[in-house]
């Protein structure tokens, strides 16, 4: 172990494309790791994130590049020697992830954070938290790549939530609901908050309508316009935990958000508006911790689609009251911790 450094990189990218959900877990596990006095920096393609993981207090390098094409960096930047580098990012290749494995050493670790399953990683560590994730056959992959299988960390409590998710009380729900919250992540790039306040405009809801902005969204300055009339614009939110517990039910994406409202045992619509969203939001029905509203790139009317679906999920208390229940026994916020233990502990197979 004395070859061993307490130094930890994530690589991992935040833009108006693909939203802020890897560097929003990434932190998560950063703020655990750095409790535990390891030296975490962050390693990424754009300056976008910057405000965010500075504002955590941590340091981190902007390498400049073209965040889809990861093997132009690979010249760029080296880790230290024995030092673990956490990858968070759906652009990776295995000519990528083997480029590190002379660059960390014999005492290194190379850690994955994967929502795909594309192909069989070169890595030591696999995390999968996803409330998908028991559909991807690892094994399968590993065997058909004739690759060492890594070691695997899998399943829901894993899930890196902020610290202020940590266990939250038993939610007694509301029979009567009357404030909806609405998630649309980092960036919406389909425009359906902005969608929804339109549609909201046009009747009279039967809710209040909290819309949550983006940091990234386009729309910002439209929504907040049309705030008044049922409709309430929250946007720089640094106590999201208060905010969801206010609201008898949340709309969310199926991306990072629904686990933070599942900690909070708050009864949930999901949508899809990326093909990674797909399996998630099939597992998360499964699981029974939300009921589906549709594929957001094949809907016409995403306003009229969560309206519809809140008023049905409104009139069902039992089921409010079980979705919760289920929720809370599945999401306890201790995920990052999980993590970080699993990741300061780790060596190779």
């Amino acid at each position: 172990m004395a070859g061993i450094s307490n130094k930890i990189y994530i690589r991992a990218d935040a833009n108006f494309n693909i939203g802020m959900g890897h560097i929003m877990r990434c932190l998560s596990v950063a703020d655990s790791l750095q409790a535990k006095k390891m030296d975490v920096s962050f390693v990424m393609a754009g300056e976008d994130a910057m405000p965010l993981v500075k504002e955590r207090g941590f340091k981190a390098k902007v390498l400049g590049t073209d965040y889809t094409n990861l093997e132009d960096e690979i010249s760029i930047w080296s880790p230290e020697k024995g030092s673990r580098v956490i990858v968070d990012t759906y652009y990776v290749t295995e000519d990528y992830l083997r480029s590190f494995q002379s660059k960390l050493g014999e005492d290194g670790n190379l850690i994955f954070i994967d929502d795909l399953g594309k192909f069989a990683y070169p890595v030591d560590m696999l995390i999968n938290y996803n409330a998908f994730c028991k559909y991807i056959d690892y094994e399968s992959l590993y065997r058909n790549a004739d690759l060492p299988v890594p070691k695997i960390v899998m399943g829901v409590e894993y899930t890196p939530l902020r610290q202020m998710f940590r266990n939250i009380p038993k939610r007694v729900q509301n029979r009567d609901v009357k404030n909806v919250l609405v998630s649309t992540g980092g960036s919406d790039m389909l425009h359906i908050a902005l969608k929804l306040v339109e549609y909201l405009k046009s009747i009279e809801p039967d809710f209040v309508f909290h819309i949550l902005l983006g940091r990234m969204n386009p729309d910002g300055e439209s929504i907040k316009k049309s705030a008044g009339n049922g409709i309430v614009v929250h946007e720089n939110v640094t106590d999201m935990r208060s905010l969801i517990l206010s609201c008898d039910i949340a709309v969310s994406a199926a991306g990072s958000t629904v686990y933070e409202i599942s900690a909070c045992g708050v009864p949930m619509i999901t949508y899809v508006v990326a093909d990674n969203q797909i399996l998630g939001a099939k597992a998360l029905v499964d699981l029974g911790l939300a009921v589906d509203c549709g594929d957001f790139r094949e809907e016409q009317s995403p306003g009229a689609a969560i309206v519809n679906a809140v008023k049905d999920l409104a009139s069902d208390y039992k089921k409010r009251v079980h979705m919760g229940d289920r929720m809370q026994q599945l999401i306890d916020g201790m995920g990052a911790d999980r993590l970080s233990e699993a990741i300061v502990y780790s060596t190779k197979c």
